[in-house]
């Protein structure tokens, strides 16, 4: 089975509330997500870093449904590597948990051959809960940020190495210091193009959620479905269009490119159109509503930006040069490998 039919197998057996990026029961979204060593990260990753990812991959399905996080519990398996650095990977949490004012209340502790760490974690709604299943046929399709940055990132983690641990720089709508994340340089590279890698690694280690969007969008009554971009576009799209029984058009010079992409990526390998269309781990919110980019935009107080429109045939296409194709899902697959 691949990841999606596991997920339907789940949904058949167990709850008809599987399907969105959290579920909502009583008044509460409750989600939950696993990060898994040499499948999520590497050993060489710093702890800290770690731990803020496994929190913010939590909190972003969350801001996918419109949710105020409050409660988490986290469950590690250790292996002996980590046992000495087990309070700097408590501490980490608590840190990250502290700037996102979520509480962390429970969990457990196990031994392990490989670092994993689980986390559940409980929001209250606010307003409304978003879904993927309410978008409408001519709603328009929006996007949060520019896109691509992390799928780099990963790449760039694998191909150029790390020389130090410089200082960390607060992305433009983080108001707490980032953790530091480790520099990283090539023979060849000139300073802006080790700046682009460093701000691409960045946005893989260390994601943003966008959990006051998340907020801000339930509030609206003309937002009409989100999903949160951890698959990739093409992936997450067919999700959300599958949900709302609609197909989708999307046009590729509309969508938000992460910055320099298109200028310093080539060079270092990065093929722009795949990590922008199938990249995954953006943590981007993907949603529709019937309002105009200029006043969702002014609704929210920041830029959204406009990248299609949904439709009453239920393919997912994309327009390029004036022409519109099949766009398919190629983004993250658990279980590629073994298909």
């Amino acid at each position: 089975m691949n990841e999606a039919a596991l997920v339907a197998r789940a949904r058949e057996l167990f709850s008809n509330r599987i399907g969105d990026d959290a579920a909502v029961i009583d008044g509460q979204v409750m989600t939950a997500d696993m990060l898994v060593e040499d499948v999520d990260f590497t050993r060489s990753t710093p702890v800290r870093l770690i731990a803020r990812k496994a929190l913010a991959v939590n909190l972003s399905d969350l801001a996918a449904m419109g949710a105020q996080p409050a409660y988490a519990l986290l469950s590690l398996a250790l292996p002996p590597w980590a046992h000495e650095k087990a309070d700097e990977l408590l501490a980490s949490f608590a840190e990250a948990a502290k700037q996102h004012a979520i509480e962390i209340v429970g969990g457990d502790f196990s031994r392990g051959e490989k670092l994993t760490i689980a986390i559940t974690a409980i929001g209250k709604i606010v307003t409304r809960p978003l879904l993927r299943s309410g978008a409408k046929p001519g709603d328009r399709i929006y996007l949060s940020r520019p896109i691509g940055g992390s799928a780099t990132g990963l790449h760039l983690l694998d191909v150029i190495p790390s020389v130090s641990e410089g200082p960390g720089r607060a992305g433009p709508r983080n108001a707490h210091p980032p953790a530091q994340v480790p520099r990283y340089a090539r023979d060849d590279m000139s300073y802006a193009e080790r700046e682009f890698a460093e701000s691409a690694i960045r946005r893989q280690l260390d994601p943003e959620p966008e959990v006051a969007l998340g907020l801000a969008l339930a509030r609206i009554a003309e937002v009409t479905s989100c999903i949160d971009v951890s698959d990739g576009l093409s992936t997450d799209l067919h999700h959300l269009c599958d949900a709302s029984n609609c197909g989708a058009e999307i046009e590729r010079e509309r969508i938000p490119i992460f910055p320099d992409l298109l200028s310093y990526g080539p060079r270092l390998g990065i093929r722009a159109r795949d990590v922008v269309l199938h990249g995954g781990e953006e943590y981007a919110l993907l949603f529709t509503s019937s309002l105009r980019e200029a006043e969702l935009s002014t609704r929210v107080g920041r830029p959204v930006y406009n990248i299609g429109r949904m439709t009453r045939d239920r393919a997912v296409m994309l327009k390029e040069d004036g022409v519109a194709q099949p766009l398919e899902a190629q983004g993250f697959e658990h279980f590629a490998s073994s298909s």
